[in-house]
């Protein structure tokens, strides 16, 4: 059990056993400090976690003490009457008052100002609590039932729903300072009180309102309710309620636990003065704890639970409308309905126990002065960095205007407090915006003398930095962070925009970095945020990551390659038509899953939607109905799906697990009727294929390999899809088991599967052993159904522009992706020379690494020369034709037709090793340096394809094979 509390001086107990007098929170104590965040938080190793704002990583001690006393303690329910019961109520309520004195500040003799209210859940539950509990339908038409700031948290403006769904007034201010003139204006009304919201801290750029600002509120309005959102400030500094008069202090202040410790995440507190706990009444719900009695038929009625008194509630107390008295009421009775969650309360009184013993007794006082110290460092070396033109790379964002509030007398000047440990910026492009002609004005927003046609080309997206940081092991967040206010207002977006965007098919999820229109604004800012566990190297590295990736030194070059120098003059003459060769034909038929290269001497059919049976299935969670990725799941690049078309069959096979046979399913169009005539011989029809089996889960083989067949087809459901529903039918249930077995690791050495066919058995979702929390859980393999099709959004251009709508099976963006042995050769050429120069920067060589294959972009066509008899192409000569055909030598027969689309962007995909699953650096962060595109700021490689289909249907489908002749104009 953890220790009473008592407001005794500071204790001087050591931070740790080796370093008796250690204060590691002092300035000169950076190296230990570090040594002891590596013994305290062992989950960081090779991490630069800069991600606290999000939620800070555990710390091993306290989840220790928690652990053992759970071992050494009976705890229970506490609204039991047993010893343990009781005992449990005593740390809670002791922790309450823990709360107010460590967190925030309430000294010993103020204490019953307040009461803390528990939430299950972090600072979005007590918002949820507040609008629950508060009287939205008192009379008040003339002034507003809610006013906030638009730079907060969604949580926070989600509050606005309660009012708004009873007609009432609901107020969203700009500025402090308009918010403050609004309640300044409304000090006389007899109207029913207004709530005002505001964050004590920009979860998105750190900037601080503090408490002040409530101070301000209420001197302009007394009648004033205010609500302060302490999640962000709390997570590192202590709201200072003790240093406030108590007529100026918030009436709600609400917190996350998790957002300090990192533990418990079930856990918030909301901390109500008990003189503003009679407004928080007025909810119609009530749960186990919250009353004192209740009738059990109509007039139904109860009464709320109140401290003990000498006399008993009246009869007309006894009604369904009363409200509690809340100068006897405890307000967290009445809103902390059912069991409280004891066990995380519990957890936090060891959490504030070790707080207090790192810390030396002061507790975030210490915490807040050393994450200061490291921003401060950040953002000096940041704004130091310079691109080789002289112009700045680093754009620091803020919030809260900070001006003159006007109006009457009693209003004071909005001044913010020195910022929190979070850094909201971006990264400019060199040369693009003259040092002079750009600025951030007070308010954090960019302006800029010299107008911006077009952002792309003047800043570094942040979903391309986020990515890049996340190969190099560095966690930021980026987007728009949860705070639509603030970084629309940063960019100068408004409502117009927003709807706009919601238009063209843009979500606050999606990884589109600048908006589809001119002048292309960014779509969010980067953060990085400090906490308990950093550390000065965790500056440093950061630096140096933004100084690697994103300072020009110099003007960019390309390596030159002996081919460029024969081929400079097909960008200077006339246009000529050249030859390469078809070297690698490859299909995923499980999206998201390893290729199949298409063996020499073998053909594939060709269709609209791509190669036959590429991404013609995918892999869905059963719990979310959300397709698998990569991104998500590395391990899906060791299954090795293959279509074996002369037995009609799905082969799927992964190390450890037994081959997995599943039949096809035939479609009805006949451009997949004839499959099988393309390798069968010119007299083959759909017959050859196998017929459908009987309708069982199950067959042995010889081989041995478990065998399943389809169950009949299932009704189609709704599969989320990179963002978008298409409906999908699942396959078979022991394919299922299948991919769950594999996707699943079992955390022991007992196997979901076995080989041995005298037991013929596979494992349901039901017996599978313990598995690895980082796995999809259970998994089913769909398929589209019979027939249907997505459509590629693509803005089409020359040659491709006509036609209908481009029809995709699984397939995120094109039916066919190109990419060219000489553009591969340029990147490992590239990625060869930054080796190089860090072995020169490093006192160790690493080993090379293995040159970058095709596979790892997943392309479906690999052209290059082939052999020596061609003419040497230069890299990237692929991104410079808009037509190419394929043609088998030899043969007669039309070439194949194909158009290009445009540039593949390029994702998190590329940086997974394809033949060990795990994730790399490589060749994403190359390609950040070398292809990222000028007017997009997209990283792009290789080509988005269409086939022409004939105008006049074949006898067998169109085909192309390993080998083929590939013409084009360059």
């Amino acid at each position: 059990m953890p220790r009473p509390r008592t407001r005794s001086p500071p204790p001087t107990r050591s931070l740790s056993a080796d370093s008796p007098d250690n204060d590691l929170y002092a300035p000169d104590r950076d190296a230990e400090h570090a040594a002891w965040v590596a013994r305290e938080y062992p989950a960081l190793k090779d991490s630069i976690y800069l991600d606290h704002a999000a939620a800070p990583p555990a710390p091993a001690t306290p989840l220790a003490t928690f652990a053992a006393s759970l071992q050494s303690q009976l705890l229970s329910n506490p609204h039991s009457s047993t010893t343990a019961g009781v005992q449990t109520a005593l740390v809670i309520d002791r922790t309450r008052t823990r709360v107010l004195q460590d967190l925030f500040n309430v000294p010993d003799d103020r204490l019953a100002e307040w009461d803390v209210v528990f939430t299950h859940g972090g600072a979005t539950q007590g918002i949820k609590m507040i609008g629950d509990s508060w009287d939205w339908d008192a009379e008040n038409e003339e002034t507003a039932a809610l006013e906030y700031l638009v730079e907060s948290h969604t949580s926070l403006v989600g509050l606005r729903g309660y009012p708004l769904a009873r007609g009432r007034i609901v107020k969203a201010h700009q500025t402090p300072s308009a918010l403050l003139q609004s309640a300044a204006a409304q000090s006389r009304s007899t109207s029913p009180p207004t709530l005002y919201a505001y964050p004590a801290q920009c979860n998105a750029t750190g900037a601080r309102l503090g408490l002040r600002y409530a101070a301000q509120i209420k001197r302009a309005n007394p009648n004033a309710r205010i609500l302060v959102d302490a999640a962000a400030y709390s997570s590192t500094s202590v709201l200072d309620l003790g240093a406030i008069p108590a007529e100026e202090a918030p009436d709600f202040v609400v917190a996350s636990i998790y957002k300090i410790f990192g533990f418990p995440t079930s856990l918030g507190v909301l901390l109500v003065r008990r003189a503003s706990a009679h407004l928080l009444t007025h909810s119609p719900y009530f749960g186990g704890g919250t009353i004192s009695s209740l009738s059990l038929s109509t007039p139904f009625s109860h009464v709320p639970r109140v401290r003990p008194s000498s006399s008993s509630p009246s009869e007309a107390s006894i009604s369904a409308s009363s409200a509690p008295d809340a100068s006897k009421t405890d307000i967290h009775t009445i809103l902390e309905a059912g069991t409280p969650p004891f066990l995380e309360i519990v957890a936090l009184s060891h959490a504030l126990d070790w707080l207090d013993e790192i810390t030396q007794g002061e507790g975030l006082g210490a915490v807040s002065r050393r994450t200061k110290r490291l921003r401060d460092a950040l953002v000096s070396q940041l704004r130091a960095l310079r691109h080789a033109d002289g112009s700045e790379v680093f754009v620091e964002h803020s919030a809260f205007r900070a001006g003159l509030a006007e109006g009457p007398e009693t209003t004071d000047a909005v001044v913010l407090e020195e910022p929190g440990p979070i850094l909201g910026f971006s990264l400019r492009l060199s040369g693009q915006l003259p040092e002079s002609a750009s600025s951030h004005r007070s308010d954090g927003s960019f302006s800029s003398s010299h107008k911006i046609e077009d952002y792309r080309t003047a800043f570094v997206g942040h979903v391309a930095l986020s990515r890049l940081a996340l190969v190099n092991g560095i966690a930021l967040r980026s987007g728009g962070l949860c705070n639509t206010g603030a970084w629309t207002r940063i960019w100068g977006m408004g409502d117009a925009e927003l709807c706009e965007l919601e238009k063209s098919g843009r979500k606050c999820w999606d990884e589109e970095e600048f908006a589809p229109f001119a002048p292309y604004r960014p779509l969010g800012i980067t953060r990085v945020s400090l906490g308990l566990a950093s550390t000065m190297a965790d500056v440093s590295a950061f630096v140096s990551f933004v100084k690697k990736f994103f300072v020009q030194t110099s003007v960019p070059r390309r390596p030159l390659l002996p081919s460029e120098s024969t081929s400079s003059q097909d960008q200077t003459s006339a246009t000529h038509v050249r030859k390469a060769k078809l070297t690698e034909v490859m299909l995923y038929p499980i999206k998201s899953c390893a290729a199949q290269s298409v063996p020499g001497g073998s053909s594939w059919p060709l269709t609209r939607s791509g190669l036959l049976y590429d991404r013609e299935y995918m892999l869905v969670s059963a719990s979310t109905g959300r397709a698998l990725s990569q991104k998500r799941y590395p391990r899906m690049a060791l299954i090795r799906p293959r279509i074996d078309l002369d037995r009609g069959e799905l082969v799927v096979e992964a190390n450890g697990m037994p081959a997995l046979r599943l039949p096809l399913v035939l479609e009805s169009d006949d451009n997949f009727c004839h499959a099988a005539s393309t390798t069968a011989g010119a007299d083959s029809t759909e017959s050859d294929f196998p017929p459908t089996p009987p309708l069982s889960e199950e067959e042995s083989s010889d081989s041995g390999a478990n065998t399943t067949r389809s169950s009949p087809p299932s009704q189609p459901q709704m599969t989320n899809l990179c963002g978008s529903s298409v409906a999908s039918i699942g396959v078979s249930a022991a394919a299922d088991a299948w991919f769950t077995a594999f996707l699943n690791p079992a955390s022991s050495s007992s196997s979901a599967f076995t080989s041995d066919s005298s037991t013929k058995s596979t494992t349901t979702h039901a017996s599978i052993p313990r598995r690895d929390a980082a796995g999809p859980g259970p998994v089913e393999l769909h398929r589209l159904p019979n027939g249907s099709a997505r459509h590629a959004h693509f803005d089409r251009l020359g040659a491709a522009a006509a036609g209908p709508p481009l029809p995709l099976r699984l397939s995120n963006e094109s039916p066919f992706l190109l990419v060219s042995e000489e553009s591969l050769g340029a990147l490992n050429e590239w990625i060869s020379e930054g080796n190089d120069t860090a072995a020169r920067s490093s006192s160790t060589r690493d080993e090379s690494p293995a040159p970058i294959r095709a596979h790892s972009f997943r392309p479906n066509l690999v052209v290059g020369n082939g052999d020596s008899t061609l003419r040497p192409l230069a890299p990237f000569w692929e991104e410079r034709i808009d037509q190419f055909s394929i043609s088998r030598d030899g043969l007669d027969g039309s070439p194949q037709s194909f158009s290009t689309l445009g540039k593949c962007r390029r994702c998190l995909m590329v940086a997974i090793d394809q033949n060990t699953g795990e994730r790399t650096a490589e060749p994403l962060q190359t390609l950040t340096q070398h292809k990222k595109a000028a007017d997009t700021g997209r990283v792009e490689f290789g080509m988005h394809c269409m086939w022409h289909e004939p105008a006049a249907a074949a006898e067998a489908l169109a085909s192309i094979s390993v080998g083929d002749s590939v013409t084009f104009t360059l």
